[in-house]
């Protein structure tokens, strides 16, 4: 965000970000769950359904596939969000820190 003629980052705006994308991943996995119980047996398609239910099978499959897929896409996000939150917080902390230690060595409070 701006901050006068700088730039200022948030790092706790980030981190929350960071732990959405973690939310969005758990929501990925309880819809896997739904779509493993979606595939029901080969007794519920009867006769003529079981030229179709390979069909739904397969896609159920790549259904799944796709979900991982996300998942993994939105833990790495996460991952990097938190990463980059890191960073930011330690340029922070080390810019503060020269101006900690000039104060210092000048003798002020």
């Amino acid at each position: 965000m701006p901050a006068g003629d700088g730039f200022q980052a948030s790092t706790t705006g980030i981190r929350d970000y960071s732990g959405s994308l973690a939310d969005d991943k758990a929501l990925a996995a309880e819809i896997i769950g739904l779509v493993d119980q979606s595939d029901v047996g080969n007794e519920s398609w009867g006769i003529v359904g079981l030229f179709v239910k390979s069909t739904y099978s397969d896609m159920l499959g790549d259904l799944k596939d796709l979900l991982g897929d996300m998942q993994d896409g939105l833990q790495s996000g996460a991952d990097k969000m938190s990463e980059c939150a890191q960073e930011y917080q330690d340029v922070e902390d080390a810019i503060a820190k020269i101006f900690n230690d000039g104060r210092d060595e000048l003798g002020g409070n």
